[in-house]
């Protein structure tokens, strides 16, 4: 009697893991059943923006259900990145984040937490920030424009979106390691900016090079330091931050995506093999490449390890800078 019972409840124990398994892949099988708002933090032609539109682009040719772009700039990426973590945790809702968002958490009061209330699906690439001004500036090298703001204490300005992201501390390293006073001037986000870019009303324009790169090639701006360990192929006759004498401003944003907490790893799986696919296809990479982007691909435990770290490291230099929530 007592064999036969064991074998009852080891019968009962492997219908109910293969029923759990069953549900799992006729979830993964269904998914998804309907489109997915990919959620962009920043607005049109910011470096999230085309790396969103890029996969997204290439995804919908495989799935019958589209991702949908959805920009929603505004308060250095939170307001987006808040509207995924509290959206429901079915895979439906995933946004393209950045180290932007991390800096976020330290420096204003942010109602989501990186690493609790996200699950993480892929990272997307790592893109140089470039320094750039107007092309009507007379100013052709970095130390032409430290020179010019040294005669002019405090009375140029820069920008490159909201108080509190990547391009705000990048001004702030820059006066530090320069002994220059450049003023932030915020916009709700660096697409916002361009017209007092374009025109010299801000002189100092920090973007991601996916940002920068075309309104260099349309004349509009003239880039002088990408803010990366190494020049890149699309500008090869511009130098890096570290060889224009500003080692400091070695500056790369990395790319990822997540979902909210709690969503299925069926859902996650799905989402992770397509975004990955895509990422690695030769016109995807192709055009990544074109924009500046180091395409790049993860798992989603990679990707989780890379968060974990980048928060801490994030956390340390702010605390170190001693920088201030204004």
């Amino acid at each position: 009697m007592h064999t036969r019972y064991i074998a009852r409840i080891a019968i009962l124990v492997w219908s109910t893991a293969a029923f759990g398994v069953a549900v799992t892949a006729a979830h993964a099988q269904s998914y998804p059943t309907k489109p997915i708002n990919f959620v962009v933090p920043f607005g049109p032609g910011t470096g999230n923006d085309v790396i969103a539109r890029i996969i997204a682009l290439k995804v919908n040719e495989n799935w019958a259900q589209q991702m949908v772009v959805d920009n929603r700039p505004g308060a250095s990426g939170s307001i987006a990145l808040e509207m995924t973590a509290k959206a429901p945790p079915n895979g439906y809702s995933i946004v393209i984040a950045s180290t932007s968002q991390i800096i976020a958490q330290f420096v204003s009061k942010v109602r989501y937490d990186m690493v609790k209330d996200f699950a993480p699906v892929s990272i997307a690439g790592s893109l140089p920030y470039v320094l750039a001004v107007s092309s009507a500036s007379p100013v052709k090298s970095v130390n032409e424009l430290v020179a010019l703001a040294k005669s002019r204490p405090g009375k140029m300005s820069y920008s490159g979106g909201m108080i509190g992201g990547v391009p705000h501390f990048m001004g702030v390293m820059l006066n530090a390691s320069r002994g220059i006073d450049l003023i932030m001037v915020p916009y709700k986000s660096t697409t916002d900016a361009l017209v007092d870019i374009f025109s010299g009303r801000v002189e100092v324009w920090f973007t991601t090079m996916a940002s920068g790169l075309p309104q260099e090639k349309a004349g509009r701006v003239r880039i002088l330091g990408v803010a990366g360990g190494k020049r890149v192929p699309a500008l090869p006759d511009v130098p890096t931050m570290q060889e224009a004498g500003v080692p400091t401003l070695d500056v790369s944003v990395s790319f990822f995506i997540l979902t909210a907490a709690a969503t299925p790893k069926a859902a996650i799986s799905a989402l992770n093999q397509e975004i990955v696919k895509a990422i690695n296809t030769k016109d995807v990479r192709d055009r990544l490449t074109a924009a500046g982007v180091e395409p790049m691909s993860s798992t989603p435990e990679e990707l989780e390890e890379l968060l974990k770290r980048e928060v801490a490291k994030w956390g340390k230099v702010i605390k170190e800078s001693g920088y201030k929530a204004e």
